[in-house]
């Protein structure tokens, strides 16, 4: 079975890229607002990612382990 190598795009669990736009807190409030009743449009226009980028993050597919690391 062949292992298959890591990309440029594959980090460790709790790792942030260099050139990441939100940090970990970011993520958090941007759960929290959207919670609060906060657009997903809304939410774009101030932390300056895609729509897909914000839903990610609500649906935890991106940032999953934010609360984690700000521990």
């Amino acid at each position: 079975m062949a292992v298959k190598a890591p990309t440029s795009t594959s980090f460790k669990p709790g790792h942030v890229p260099g050139n990441a736009v939100l940090t970990a807190q970011n993520a958090i409030d941007i759960r929290k607002l959207h919670a609060a009743g906060w657009t997903i449009k809304q939410l774009t226009a101030i932390y300056g990612v895609s729509f897909t980028h914000i839903h990610n993050i609500i649906t935890r597919k991106k940032w999953k382990n934010a609360e984690q690391q700000i521990s």
